[in-house]
Order: structure tokens, then sequence, then C-alpha cells
């Protein structure tokens, strides 16, 4: 299937949020295509710092950002600056690396290179360290909100066996794709998926002799950086998993869950036992409730490590090939609601259609019409009488804006107009350079509305004037509107029909 390119940055409605290079290396690999390969850019709004690859994945337009830097604060900012960028992101996907639990829900075996989707984000770092410990704050103010009913039927769709199956299979094939292309991604071998007792902690034993490891806890630097066979660490304190002996057992399995999200990185299979007890987490990530509160939003990650201590090499690579592949696979199964615009031509084109449907013109309804050029006529012809044709929200520059290509002068909705002395055509739009082009010096600017206006109207449009309530509250509601005609009439239409007085809380 063909994707039409992008009018503009408001037809993306797919963001991609990867914090290490490694990780948006191979989320590129499964695009399907790059826009500025084919010479479209989209560039940012005035005041954004980040920088975005935009392409296609599926059926779906997608922007991907990347980050300076890992952390919950540097996905806060860049999720904000997107949002901007791009005001019709209807699902925001994290997704990278993250340290996972060895049991998911049901005490299904998560082990390394599976991936973890997130159904609700916990932020394990954020409370407060008391004497005894440290207390994560739960009040309703300190968590983080529920997901959008659109994510929430999705995601449940995507649980069903028949979608957990066919996502299982498109991750092996999409996988394989990534690998042929990074070789780096390899798998790394049964043998490297080791699990430690969760008491076992990665530090020198005797005989080895270090002034630091072991004392309250401590693991000492040299020890961080070393891998398990250097330094050590005794294959007696290896627990066995059922998953290394069954027939799929390098083919990934996407698991839904609770991710838990901070700035600390969980190096502790002890507090990682505990928390995945008390929040059900099955994985720990430092991006995801960064971008929470900005964007409708899920993280897809792939376990690269166990969230302890312990510290073997070649699963980062592996586990963010696995989170890209698992990210199409996701992608092809996901539904995103359309935005519809008032300029779209196709929209533009079946109006154009019932309109000459009114007229009666012989012909129109023949799929192969051309549809604009009949109704031209028709307008054009004095038979048609006087008329007054309203294009309302004639916003989009490229619809109407002569502009030369290497094929020639392109043809616009202008190319259309008739020309007639017996009708006139009302034109509204937002954008100066369109009404200038269309009008010239014939451009009539509308004044914003003033309060006492905006007030009439609302208080016109409500059935009951008592549903105002506190006036100071109509008052903060109408400034919120912008004292926008439409929206003024939607807010006291809804209040209409809820029969619900505006919350005094606005004032």
């Amino acid at each position: 299937m063909t994707i039409r390119a992008p009018r503009d940055r408001s037809d993306f409605k797919v963001a991609l949020i990867c914090a290490l290079p490694l990780e948006a290396e191979c989320l590129q690999q499964v695009f399907d295509n790059f826009w500025e390969d084919d010479g479209h850019k989209y560039g940012k709004a005035v005041g954004d710092s980040n920088v975005y690859t935009t392409g296609v994945i599926g059926e779906h337009n997608v922007v991907l950002a990347h980050m300076p830097g890992m952390g919950t604060v540097s996905a806060a900012a860049v999720a904000g600056a997107l949002r901007v960028s791009f005001p019709n992101t209807k699902l925001a996907l994290v997704v990278g690396i993250c340290g996972g639990i060895p049991y998911g829900k049901n005490q299904e075996e998560i082990v390394l290179g599976d991936v973890i989707i997130s159904q609700a984000l916990v932020q394990y770092d954020f409370g407060r360290q008391y004497p005894g410990g440290f207390k994560r704050k739960t009040g309703v103010r300190d968590t983080l909100g529920r997901l959008s009913p659109e994510i929430q039927g999705n995601l449940a769709k995507l649980e069903t066996s028949r979608y957990k199956q066919r996502i299982r299979n498109n991750i092996a094939t999409f996988l394989q794709d990534i690998q042929r292309k990074l070789p780096g991604t390899n798998h790394p071998g049964l043998a490297n998926d080791v699990l430690y007792n969760s008491s076992y902690v990665h530090r020198h034993y005797p005989p080895t002799i270090c002034d630091e490891c072991g004392k309250d806890d401590e693991i000492c630097e040299v020890a961080l950086k070393t891998e398990c066979e250097q330094l050590g660490c005794e294959s007696s304190m290896r627990l066995t998993r059922t998953k290394s002996t069954s027939s799929t057992k390098e083919r990934p399995v996407a698991h839904f869950g609770i991710m838990g999200s901070g700035n600390t990185v969980m190096k502790s299979g002890q507090h990682r036992d505990r928390m995945a007890q008390a929040d059900e987490i099955i994985g720990f990530e430092m991006e995801g409730a960064g971008v929470w509160d900005y964007l409708p939003s899920i993280v897809v990650k792939g376990v690269c490590d166990y969230a302890d201590s312990h510290k073997r090499k070649g699963w980062q690579h592996y586990a963010a090939a696995t989170a890209a592949a698992c990210t199409k696979a996701l992608l092809v199964e996901w539904s995103v609601e359309d935005t519809p615009t008032g300029s779209d031509q196709l929209t533009f084109e079946k109006d154009v259609r019932e309109m000459g449907k009114k007229l009666e013109i012989p012909g129109i309804e023949d799929d192969q019409a051309d549809v604009k050029t009949l109704v031209k006529q028709r307008l054009s012809s004095s038979a048609a009488g006087r008329w007054l044709l309203i294009l309302d929200n004639a916003d989009d520059e490229a619809l109407w804006v002569n502009k030369a290509n290497s094929e020639g002068r392109r043809s616009t909705l202008m190319d259309w107009f008739p020309s007639t002395a017996h009708g006139a055509i009302l034109i509204t739009t937002r954008s100066r350079r369109v009404a200038s082009y269309l009008a010239g010096r014939e451009v009539i600017e509308l004044a914003a509305m003033s309060a006492d206006q905006a007030r009439n109207i609302f208080m016109n449009i409500l059935e009951n004037p008592e549903l105002a309530g506190d006036q100071a509250a109509v008052s903060t509601l109408l400034d919120k509107l912008t004292f926008l005609p439409l929206a003024i009439v939607q807010a006291a239409s809804y209040i209409n029909m809820t029969q619900e007085t505006v919350p005094p809380t606005w004032s």
C-alpha cells in the first residue's frame, strides 16, 4: 500500500522516541520509507530544539525524536517540544531497552530479548527517603494518569491470543530483517542468558582481595565494569530457566504489564523483587514517565538485563532490535483515528460532487467524472442564475497556492473557480498567505471577538441561564476558549446536553 506524503506536520499521528543511538539505529531499520529521501522535509516549530526523522511504518506516517540523553527530565523536554511541532500526535511509543523481572504476570518467564509493552507506568523513584527506607508516593496527584480509552482498547485487542500470535510471528520476521542489515544485533546465545539468585551480588569474593566489595553492601568500580565470567560469579548461584530448553527459545515474546520508570537505574535483584511484588512491575526503564504526561503514550522496550547487579555483554543491541521489531509488529495491528481537515482535497471533491447533485448536473454521479470542471462550467453559465459560494477553513497553502515543480505548473483548487459576473465566492481562512494569494487587496480581516460578545453568544445559546453558574467561572471558560465562536457554541451545546453548570473551579 502506498502512503501519501503528509502535507505538513499536522498529518503525523504516531511519534517514536528513543534515548540511545543504538535504539534509534535499530528502529530506523523497520521504516518502510524515509520522507527526506523523497525530498519532503517538515521542519519543526520555532523554539523546538529536538531532532527528528520522518517516514513510514506500515500504514502510519511516523516521526522519530532522537533524545539528547537518557532520563525522565530529558524525555519530558523532548515530549513537550514534540507536542508543539506535531500537534496531532495520537500515539507516542517510547522504544528501546530495559531491565526485566524474571517472571511476569501469572508467573510467565521473561528472558533476555523479550519485549515489554506497558499497560501502565509506576514512577518508582518518586517519593521520600526515611531513616527506615524509601517510601514511594502513591497519592492520586502523585501518580501517572490512566491511558486513553483508545490506547486501552488497542492494547486489549492485542492481548487476545489471536493478536499475540500475530505479533510474535511478525516480531520474528521483522527481527530477521534488522539482523540482516545490522549483524551486531544477532542473538548472543542461550549460554549467555544467565539469571542469578536475587540475593547473590555481583562483586569480588574471596580469595580475591578487595577493600570495597562487601563493605556496607558496596560494589567496587572494578567489579561493576567486569563481566561475570571474569569476576568469577559462581555457577552454583544460577537459576534454571524453563525457556532455555523450549523449541522456540530464540523467538522473542511480547509481555504486557506495568513498567517501572525513573531516573535511577535498577541494579539490585532484591530491590527489584520487592518492587515487583509491591506494584506488579515487570520491567524498569528511564524515559516513559517523562513522556507520559505530555503525550498519549506506551513504552515498548526489549529486556537487556534482569535489573540486577550482574553484567553480561551483547544483549543491549539484540534487545534494541527486538524492541524495534515489536514496534513495527504493534503498528501493523494498531488503528489510529483519522483527523479530518476542512482543507483536505478528497473531502473538498466530495462536497463539490454533492453540490453538483443538488444542481442536477448531468454526469456528476459518474465515478470517472471531473466533478470540479462540471460544477465550474455550470456556475459559469448564465443559466445558473445568481449564486454565493462559501468555502470555509481554506487554510492549507498546498491546495491553493501555485508552485512550479520539475513537471511545470501544478494545478490547485483555485483553477476550478467559476469566472462569471453573476456569482460571488466568500472564503474564510486563518492563513494570511492563502488570503493574500486568493483575494489580493480584497482581504477583510475580522477582529477577535470581545469578551462581552463572547458572553452574549454563550448565554443566548444556553437553554437555561442558570446553567451558567458562577459568572467568574464563565469568564475563565470563555478566555480559555480564546473567544472562538465555534468553540463557544460547542461548549454551550455540551452544557445543554449534560445539564451541568460551569464548574466553580474554573474561576
